[in-house]
């Protein structure tokens, strides 16, 4: 179980990171606005920590690869959390943008 957490744990957090965006603008929409400055702060201040988070899984990945560079668990938690990395930024784009 623990080696499978290790493996997924980029895409959990992106799981995490999509359904907290998804709340935060929800919430925003029925408190003010979507795009109201403060609710796209809290949104940003959210995907920069899941980013975060993912940055160090990726780091932690690509330094256990260099010990061992055939091991199948690092390599599907770097490819993991490289996607996640991507796809985090990209569900926070329409926040920077402000659409």
């Amino acid at each position: 179980m623990k080696t499978w957490a290790w493996m997924t744990a980029g895409l959990i957090v992106w799981a995490i990171h999509f359904v907290g965006v998804y709340l935060i603008s929800s919430v925003a929409d029925v408190l003010a606005t979507a795009d109201s400055a403060g609710w796209r702060m809290a949104g940003l201040g959210f995907s920069g920590l899941c980013a975060l988070t993912v940055s160090v899984l990726l780091g932690a990945a690509l330094r256990r690869l260099r010990v061992h560079p055939d091991a199948f668990a690092d390599q599907i938690a770097a490819f993991g959390s490289g996607v996640a990395i991507i796809a985090i930024i990209w569900q926070a784009l329409p926040t920077v943008v402000g659409h």
